[in-house]
């Protein structure tokens, strides 16, 4: 095994895309059941176990290559297939298997190889279940991926129910959004309706739908009750098209660490994050709900980005078609929980940059850029003319085929929202109502709203509110709609003088 060792120690380091291409030229491997045997270093290749990246990506410019999935006629299905014409192979029980076998043995590290142009990955049909003390390794974000199957209806990446010490790194998870069906959910019809409550477009629903890295207590019973902290760690993993989040921790214990991680185009929350998790250089992207959703507990974020979040496409799963809407979401949604926050931003969402929901004792750096994005009619931001829609479940004009909320305003969606009983929070906001981008995107008019009336009081706010066109979208510190009687009741420090002498 030794031998193994180095000679794939040497593919790693930059061999192995001619030493793979003979697998991938047809070449079959071993057999998947060969039995795993114990590495003195603890290091065991899922291909030394006859484990390849057997699924492929159709081309979606070549006609004759695209796939569709059923009721989405007209979309690529961006896919894992087999040959043409065929399904690909389901792998998960295989690659589970082998991540058992190394938990026999005592636990090790499990590196899981690929292809350098991402269009050949390992398919799964069901979860691929993350062990205590196995850790799963890629070889980076542009040769490892897992690709959800059509119709798999599942998460990626789930935890052993009551396990901790996870590890999974330098990969790439493709969540096939447009390829999951939820056959209940696509039959919903309106108001009314059984599924309203657990429809699998709510990102919040994680029993009903499919996210790439989802923990909790037991993803085979929703009913369990919380466990402790798990310790995990996730470093340097790309997950893309997620049908859900890319990430949910919300329902478990915390002390999870999330290292230099991308969410693009998630149908639901990119990150929905719990208990005592640390997010550390991670960006979300075009997500349709929140960027970061923190629903209790204590996050903290570190050098992260949320942008272009609440931008609604073509919404096939919901039985939409292809209306193009955008969706009343926030960079960072903070609910009755607590949490740090050391350079964060938030740009060209579709809502507040920052909305603070009961939260107390938020501490923290934050930047807030062109964000309102449902208020900006030009044509460099909305030339479609998609219309906006609220971040309401039960008004989602898609689900029920009623006419959009009120047109927004630049009134409706400042910088930062501080919501509810949101009280004690410590927060430095960098306020900029647009930026140095084609056609000034954005109507972040305002940087701050204070909902007084229901007990947002005794904040230590300092607010820097700038604009970098001339003055022509800011308005002023705090929104009309925040009351006289919250300058009184908190500190705010307005471009460097007491708000009572700035102006508002």
């Amino acid at each position: 095994m030794e031998s193994t060792i180095r000679r794939r120690a040497l593919i790693a380091s930059g061999g192995f895309a001619l030493a793979a291409g003979a697998a991938f030229a047809g070449t079959a491997p071993a057999a998947a059941a060969t039995a795993v045997t114990k590495s003195a270093r603890r290091v065991y290749y899922a291909s030394d176990f006859g484990i390849l990246p057997k699924a492929t990506m159709p081309s979606t410019t070549d006609s004759d290559g695209r796939k569709y999935s059923a009721g989405k006629q007209g979309l690529p299905n961006v896919q894992a297939v087999g040959a043409p014409g065929t399904a690909a192979t389901d792998q998960s029980e295989e690659i589970n298997a082998f991540l058992q076998q190394i938990a026999n043995l005592g636990g090790g590290i499990a590196v899981f190889e690929g292809n350098a142009n991402q269009l050949i990955g390992y398919g799964v049909k069901k979860p691929i279940v993350m062990l205590s003390e196995v850790a799963i390794w890629g070889l980076g974000w542009n040769k490892t991926t897992f690709m959800l199957l059509d119709a798999a209806n599942c998460s990626v990446f789930v935890n052993k129910p009551m396990s901790n010490l996870h590890d999974v790194r330098d990969l790439r998870i493709n969540g096939n959004r447009w390829g999951q069906s939820f056959t209940d959910g696509l039959s919903y019809t309106g108001a009314g309706a059984l599924l309203t409550g657990r429809h699998p477009a709510n990102p919040d629903n994680w029993q009903f739908n499919s996210h790439g890295i989802l923990m909790v207590p037991d993803y085979t019973n929703p009913s369990v009750s919380m466990y402790g902290d798990t310790y995990s760690t996730f470093e340097n993993i790309f997950v893309l098209n997620p049908y859900g989040s890319a990430v949910m921790t919300n329902k478990i214990g915390g002390e999870i660490r999330f290292r230099k991680i991308i969410s693009m185009q998630a149908g639901g929350n990119g990150f929905t994050a719990g208990h005592d998790t640390s997010l550390s250089d991670v960006t979300v992207a075009n997500s349709e709900y929140h960027g970061f959703m923190q629903q209790s507990g204590s996050t903290k974020f570190s050098n992260t980005k949320a942008f272009w979040c609440g931008q609604v496409l073509e919404r096939w799963q919901v039985g939409g078609g292809g209306a193009k809407m955008r969706r009343a979401a926030a960079g960072y949604k903070i609910v009755n929980g607590i949490c740090e926050f050391s350079s964060a931003e938030a740009q060209n969402c579709g809502a507040e940059g920052f909305l603070l929901d009961g939260a107390e004792s938020v501490n923290g750096q934050i930047a807030a850029l062109a964000n309102n994005m449902l208020a900006d009619a030009s044509a460099a931001s909305n030339g479609d003319g998609w219309g906006a829609i609220p971040d309401n479940y039960a008004n989602d004009s898609v689900w029920k085929g009623q006419s959009s909320a009120p047109e927004p305003t630049p009134e409706d969606h400042p910088g930062v929202k501080l919501k509810g009983k949101s009280k004690y929070n410590n927060l430095s906001i960098t306020s900029r109502a647009a930026g140095p981008q084609a056609g000034g995107l954005g109507q972040q008019g305002y940087a701050l709203e204070i909902d007084y009336a229901n007990g947002s009081i005794e904040n230590n706010i300092s607010v820097t509110h700038s604009d970098g066109y001339n003055g022509q979208r800011v308005k002023g510190i705090l929104t009309p709609a925040t009351p006289q009687g919250a300058i009184s009741s908190n500190w705010i420090l307005a471009n460097g003088k007491p708000l009572s002498e700035a102006p508002r």
